[in-house]
């Protein structure tokens, strides 16, 4: 019994520490954006200097990513990506402890 209510409490516990969204996105939208979620692009022109890039946020999945990155790429005369490179971050997660670092539920190339 005690280890019954031991198991319960902890699962409690786990579950209250978690976002259910989160969750659920982990388990059906492994590799893309959950319906409620966003997917912000970000595109670096020189693969070597990671500090400058350029970025579009708000897009609707994976696939409007990798369309943004390639035009992004084709303005900088790298249609192939060649010199370039790129991420694309599911899921925004903000929470204050991350204090204005972008953190995702995943980062996908």
């Amino acid at each position: 019994m005690k280890l019954k209510v031991a198991t319960i409490a902890l699962s409690a516990l786990v579950l209250a520490s978690c976002s259910p969204k989160e969750t659920v996105a982990n388990l059906f939208y492994a590799n893309d954006a959950a319906p409620w979620e966003t997917v912000d692009a970000f595109y670096y022109p020189d693969r070597a200097d990671l500090t400058i890039s350029q970025s579009r946020m708000g897009l609707v999945d994976i696939a409007g990513c990798r369309d943004v990155v390639r035009s992004m790429a084709a303005l900088n005369n790298d249609p192939q990506l060649l010199r370039g490179d790129y991420e694309c971050g599911v899921g925004r997660i903000d929470k204050p402890e991350y204090a204005g670092v972008n953190v995702y539920r995943l980062t996908i190339r």
